[in-house]
């Protein structure tokens, strides 16, 4: 199979027969590999960009809290997400169905999902922009789901992919949703238990009381749509006068806005641990390497935090949760490295960096959880009551 081959299918399945070659480029992956991705640059109208997976991938571990047994499944889910924003207005990537009107579309061996490009520049991580990010996080946590109605959770992921469904627009479960995710990351560190070396029990303890306090209280925080994976590097600070696909732009001279990109781990969950990985990864810049360590930076943390608070309000129980929140996405990847390390026989110099960026997110994850439960704390009496979101910034 070639790259020739797989675009012309592509192009067969959205029916763009009128693209040429030379409007055609390629992000990532390889058809020799499970995936790849392609933008198509549509004169007259707005880019698109095509994912494509193999249909005999497995769904990776990465996406275990979203309970998809097969990449049909996954792929579903994401674009139900997709579709449930668009569905409420929320500057996002949208859905291009294919000419059949699915919203998934099969190209030979390959399933594809195709979006709306978002044109924009890479967010800097100032204070504004980071203000942004928090404000477009705090948005999207606000927009109810689950407590009206409109999305239905199973309490067993054990029922498969379809514990999520809505009444008008499915939603699927984030790639952290506890109901799955907390059991998937207990089991990992059951496995590998036997075979821990000395000086790694440290992590595998605290991965496991991270899980443990999620899972004890997860069915009592707030739920709604989130993420999954909020950092500057998956933030587009959109063009002005954007196209209407996105949200971005409006007319009147409002402001250019920063929206979210990359929701493969997107779907419903708890805004906690959106918020919290959010408030430790606000500390990369966009391109730098993503094993860098960090330190906590009160500047960027306040900014994330204001601007979060300007459209929702922790309730108390989040803020009591909120460093297991912060370490929750530690805990789950790490999992995930143990598994592939002691079972799958991954080592190196690779997995030596992912374990070194594992030891610096937890060794700092106190330092900026006290510095966001004050920020937070402050803003929530500033703004609104507890659960809220701010009339003012809507």
């Amino acid at each position: 199979m070639t790259d020739a081959a797989v675009v012309g299918r592509i192009l067969r399945e959205y029916h763009q027969r009128t693209i040429r070659p030379s409007d055609i480029r390629h992000l990532y992956g390889t058809v020799r590999g499970d995936r790849v991705s392609y933008q198509l640059l549509r004169p007259g109208a707005e880019s698109v960009v095509v994912q494509a997976w193999r249909a005999d991938t497995p769904v990776g571990p990465q996406f275990t809290g979203s309970a998809a047994a097969t990449m049909v499944d996954w792929l579903c889910s994401r674009a139900a997400t997709l579709a449930w924003l668009a569905e409420r207005g929320y500057p996002a990537p949208r859905v291009v169905p294919t000419h059949s009107g699915d919203r998934v579309g099969v190209a030979g061996a390959w399933l594809t999902l195709a979006t709306t490009f978002v044109p924009g520049s890479a967010l800097e991580p100032d204070r504004d922009q980071l203000r942004m990010l928090g404000d477009a996080l705090g948005r999207l946590h606000s927009m109810p789901a689950g407590a009206d109605g409109d999305v239905f959770v199973a309490p067993d992921a054990s029922v498969g992919p379809d514990v999520s469904v809505g009444l008008d627009v499915p939603v699927g479960l984030s790639a952290w949703h506890p109901v799955a995710a907390v059991p998937a990351t207990l089991r990992r560190l059951d496995s590998v238990q036997a075979l821990l070396p000395a000086q790694w029990r440290p992590l595998h303890d605290s991965f496991r009381r991270t899980a443990e306090t999620v899972g004890q209280h997860a069915a009592g925080l707030p739920q709604a749509v989130v993420h999954g994976d909020a950092w500057p590097g998956n933030a587009i600070q959109a063009s002005a006068g954007a196209g209407a696909g996105t949200g971005a732009g409006r007319a009147g001279g409002r402001p250019a806005e920063v929206i979210l990109i990359d929701w493969e781990t997107g779907g419903l969950g708890l805004p906690l641990l959106d918020l919290g990985y959010c408030l430790l990864e606000c500390h990369m810049n966009p391109g730098q390497p993503q094993a860098w360590r960090i330190e906590p930076d009160d500047e960027r943390i306040a900014a994330v935090a204001d601007g979060y608070s300007r459209r929702r309000i922790l309730a108390p129980a989040e803020l009591d949760l909120l460093l297991a929140g912060i370490r929750f996405g530690v805990a789950f990847i790490g999992a995930i490295h143990f598994e592939q390390a002691l079972l799958e026989g991954a080592r190196g110099a690779s997995m030596d960096i992912r374990l070194d960026r594992l030891r610096n997110r937890l060794a700092v994850s106190e330092a900026v959880a006290e510095r966001a439960t004050r920020h937070l704390a402050r803003a929530g009496r500033r703004y609104a009551e507890p659960g809220r979101p701010e009339a003012a910034g809507a």
